[in-house]
């Protein structure tokens, strides 16, 4: 049987090396079959029969013995190329679910590899997003600050450009150009609607008038530098040097050389206040 099992591997081997034959399942099993039951079993059986003949005498094709033979190597046969298809399936079996262990795995570190990528990326999401949110809160305050700073140089180059200026005053009987900082305040005294004069105290202490018809001419003239204090009052902020609570009364001191200090309503002396912290501000920056 030996003999026999040698060639039937061989044959079954070179068929399952070509190519087209291992693709076509049924062909490969016709051919395998016709080559190994057949042919080969028939080949087998007359080496068998030569065998007997020359070595032991016996005809085994005239007893039934021929028969017997015959099917049991038939069996054999047929028993042979099962054993390899079997062996075949169940090595590919093994093989595939040998690949699906390797998938599995390779798939598991893959997860883990894109898990532990989009974690860096959400972390480096998030990072780049609270970079870009500090980028642009630091973009407003930058802006909001070069809108105040750009305010405050408005505001400061009006005042420069207000205080630069004078005013022609009547003093006594001369006319006398001031400059707008020598001013301590306007102020209209009783009968000044009539001659349609504003009165004018300097830090100085003198006083004269000024051919301007109301204070609110004054005040559009120079609305930086002047300060409502009532209906009749004008002060020019430059002139003040304090201001303070003295009892029920809301006193403004001025510079000069009086130190002249003037009542104002309390509405007017919060005002003052607000307008005098805000220059604090405009300094500071």
């Amino acid at each position: 049987m030996l003999l026999a099992i040698v060639p039937v591997a061989f044959v079954i081997y070179k068929l399952d090396s070509y190519k087209f034959l291992g693709q076509n399942e049924i062909i490969r099993y016709l051919i395998q079959f016709a080559l190994l039951v057949l042919v080969l079993g028939a080949v087998a059986l007359r080496i068998v029969y030569k065998v007997y003949l020359v070595v032991f005498g016996q005809d085994l094709q005239k007893g039934d013995y021929f028969e017997r033979d015959f099917v049991v190597v038939m069996f054999c046969f047929i028993m042979v190329q099962f054993y390899y298809a079997f062996r075949k399936k169940r090595k590919i079996n093994n093989y595939k679910k040998k690949r699906v262990k390797v998938m599995q795995k390779w798939l598991l570190q893959k997860d883990e590899q894109i898990r532990a990528e989009e974690k860096k990326s959400n972390e480096l999401r998030m990072n780049y997003e609270h970079e870009l949110n500090e980028l642009r809160n630091r973009k407003q305050r930058l802006r909001a600050n070069h809108d105040r700073l750009s305010s405050d140089e408005n505001r400061l180059k009006a005042c420069l450009k207000e205080v630069s200026q004078q005013i022609e005053v009547m003093i006594g009987a001369v006319n006398e150009w001031v400059r707008i900082p020598q001013i301590a305040y306007f102020h209209l005294k009783e009968g000044s609607a009539r001659s349609k004069l504003v009165d004018v105290r300097l830090l100085d202490g003198r006083e004269g008038t000024v051919d301007i018809d109301s204070l609110a001419k004054i005040e559009k003239l120079w609305p930086n530098v002047f300060f409502r204090a009532g209906r009749g009052l004008l002060i020019q902020q430059l002139a003040i040097k304090d201001q303070y609570k003295e009892g029920n009364d809301y006193i403004v001191q001025l510079l000069g050389i009086d130190q002249e200090q003037l009542k104002v309503p309390a509405e007017a002396y919060d005002r003052l206040l607000k307008i005098r912290e805000e220059w604090a501000l405009v300094n500071e920056r």
